[in-house]
């Protein structure tokens, strides 16, 4: 709890202070700004319109270092918790509104990245990128009328920049555990056509993923990762664009054994490659009141792991992963009038995906062979947008999916966006429903010594959700948010040992999201959200693991001229988790943790910028998962160049 005060007082008074600054001579122009998001209805819609829970995040206010790091910039999202194995490379996962890891949906540009060989399909956060990225779009709930599988608790979207001049940048970074980052971008924009180039390194001498507050856990892991990305977008005519994109990345971490005492590992290590490519056509006719997309997507990843005999592991371990993804997807949007628009598409899917294990001790071999299996998805889906007032927006959607394996599933989605200008108050709610497909491992692991693994007879997970929400501004300053969400989740697939993979769990998540922006005086503006939780497994009653019930982030930010502070304080929330290395796993409660970080920035010249960041100042240990470590207080430096 001191800490906690001290963390507060420390931000306010820095704060306090330099915005007693001189003021300003330049006048302060008022804005007029409608942030407009593609993800909550498949279109370009102004975020005010939008009735669904949905974040940005603008990838140009960050620094580099919160660009790598998952956590940081996740954390400002309510309703969304992620937790991570280590600094860099551990396994990642990513809790929307209390919904497992799998339940969310990841995209680039509207294409799925999530691993079709993984044992629920869930990303893979050592492939975590942000190159060539203008924003993160998180949209809250269940949206699987729009976007099929795996959409259950949500989307997170990744949206590639477009220039909008010539340019070459330069970015780099370098702080504690050894860390640096390099980015180099290059973007040409002639009359009907454009491209982009960017490179970017990261390197990361890491902390000993199994905490070193156990004993014999010293080793450092450390994670490389470096990613080549393109972009070209083509315009001949007014009413035809083509846009092509593709990017390479590779990744080396360094792995423990488990978390706890004795988890250390001084040679396991994980290789992984990915490869992402996008074609996407769109065309108007019939005086622009008809549009067309056609996109092709294709993605490939390998994963790689070799952990060798040492002196205190005298066994071997071998694991080779492969996984392709391709997709069609013609969408059409027909422009009925101004106030009412017709979305209807069809999507083909195809996952593929095997994988290879071995394990070799005096105590005996084991060999784990998932042979290459593949399933396809065949999915339409229609949505209608009207504005019967101009101050009411509805959406009504559904999508029908056919899957090789379990065959139909049926998801829909009611949304309402009731604006009241004279109050400066708009009112949403939404209500949909959500599958996800088995998993190819979930369906065809062929059983082993112990039993069936697989289970083919599988049927998809389901889920009901619905949220509601008010919004309300003050005086131009200030805007209150909140959004009560419920959801139910059934036909779970959990893993039993003698039977396999079974559709036996329930669960239920409900909770209160609270957003706060407030810009009291000019040049000083405060963020802030809190997140409470509710989510509960229904069959044994119990608490699900590693979600907190509360959780608190609020960004103070103060920009004059050239120079702009920022303080970043994030409240964890206490949660439990089991320890895995005891037998019987045993629960244990992981305490609530309280982070400050801060960041002072300098602009030199318009292309020339400076950045000094601290982050976990006050050096607060703490478990994301328990048994692994998490890093202390850093610093970071670094810098920006935009050449021309």
């Amino acid at each position: 709890m001191k800490k906690s005060l001290s963390a507060l007082l420390f931000s306010v008074l820095l704060l306090t202070a330099v915005s007693n600054l001189p003021a300003d001579d330049e006048k302060q122009q008022e804005k007029i700004h409608h942030e407009i998001v593609v993800t909550a209805t498949r279109l370009e819609t102004p975020l005010s319109e939008v009735a669904s829970a949905t974040t940005v995040v603008k990838v140009e206010s960050l620094t580099p270092v919160s660009l790598s790091q998952a956590q940081n910039l996740l954390a400002r999202v309510p309703g969304l918790f992620f937790l991570q194995t280590g600094l860099a490379g551990g396994t990642g996962s990513v809790f929307i509104r209390g919904a497992n890891s799998e339940h969310t949906l990841f995209m680039l540009d509207g294409l799925e990245l999530n691993d079709p060989v993984s044992p629920a399909r869930s990303f893979n956060f050592n492939l975590f990128n942000l190159g060539l990225i203008d924003r993160i779009e998180v949209l809250r709930g269940p949206q699987s009328s729009l976007y099929g599988s795996d959409a259950l608790a949500g989307v997170i979207n990744l949206i590639s920049t477009e220039p909008e001049k010539n340019q070459v940048e330069l970015a780099g970074l370098y702080g504690s555990y050894k860390t640096f980052k390099g980015d180099l971008r290059l973007s040409r924009v002639k009359k009907n056509l454009f491209y982009l180039l960017e490179f970017n390194s990261d390197d990361s001498g890491g902390i000993s993923q199994a905490s070193s507050a156990y004993s014999g856990n010293q080793e450092a892991d450390s994670y490389t990762q470096q990613s080549l990305s393109f972009k070209f977008k083509y315009r001949p005519v007014s009413n035809f664009n083509l846009s092509w994109q593709t990017r390479a990345l590779v990744g080396r971490a360094e792995l423990d054994a488990f978390g706890g005492p004795g988890g250390d590992d001084p040679n396991s290590i994980q290789k992984s490659t990915f490869f992402f490519n996008r074609l996407e056509l769109d065309s108007f006719f019939f005086n622009h009141r008809w549009e067309q997309k056609l996109v092709l997507g294709f993605q490939m990843g390998q994963r790689r792991n070799d952990n060798p005999a040492d002196e205190f592991h005298p066994e071997i371990e071998q694991a080779h992963y492969k996984s392709q993804l391709f997709k069609l997807d013609w969408q059409n949007n027909l422009y009925l009038s101004s106030q009412h628009l017709l979305v209807f598409g069809f999507e083909e899917k195809l996952e593929q995906g095997s994988s290879a294990y071995s394990y070799f001790s005096s105590w005996g071999d084991y060999q784990s062979d998932f042979p290459r299996q593949k399933a396809s998805l065949l999915s339409f889906y229609i949505q209608d947008q009207w504005r019967p007032w101009s101050r009411l927006s509805l959406t009504s959607g559904v999508r029908f999916d056919h899957h090789q394996s379990f065959g139909p599933a049926a998801t829909f989605r009611l949304a309402a966006n009731l604006d009241w200008p004279e109050q400066e108050t708009r009112f949403k709610f939404t209500l949909g429903s959500g599958f996800k497909a088995p998993s190819l491992y979930e369906l065809y692991a062929p059983p082993d010594n112990l039993g069936p693994i697989g289970n083919a007879s599988l049927e998809p997970e389901k889920n009901l959700g619905w949220d509601a929400g008010v919004e309300k501004s003050f005086f131009n300053r200030l805007t209150l948010s909140l959004t009560y969400f419920e959801t139910r989740f059934k036909h779970l697939i959990q893993f039993y040992y003698g039977t396999g993979y079974q559709n036996l769990g329930r669960a239920r998540t409900r909770g209160l999201e609270v957003s706060l922006k407030v810009a009291p005086v000019k040049n000083l503006d405060l963020t802030a959200s809190w997140t409470h939780l509710q989510a509960r497994d229904l069959d044994h009653q119990t608490d699900l693991l590693r979600r907190p019930k509360n959780t608190f982030y609020a960004n103070l930010n103060f920009s004059r001229k050239a120079v702009r502070i920022s303080s970043e304080v994030y409240y964890l929330g206490q949660r439990y988790d089991l320890d895995y290395s005891s037998y019987p796993n045993q629960e244990v409660c992981l305490q609530s943790a309280f982070l400050v970080n801060l960041l002072v920035s300098y602009e030199l010249k318009s292309t020339m910028s400076f950045f000094l960041r601290g982050d976990n100042l006050f050096n607060t240990r703490y478990e994301m998962v328990y048994g692994y470590g998490s890093p202390g207080a850093t610093i970071s430096t670094g810098f920006r160049l935009k050449l021309f």
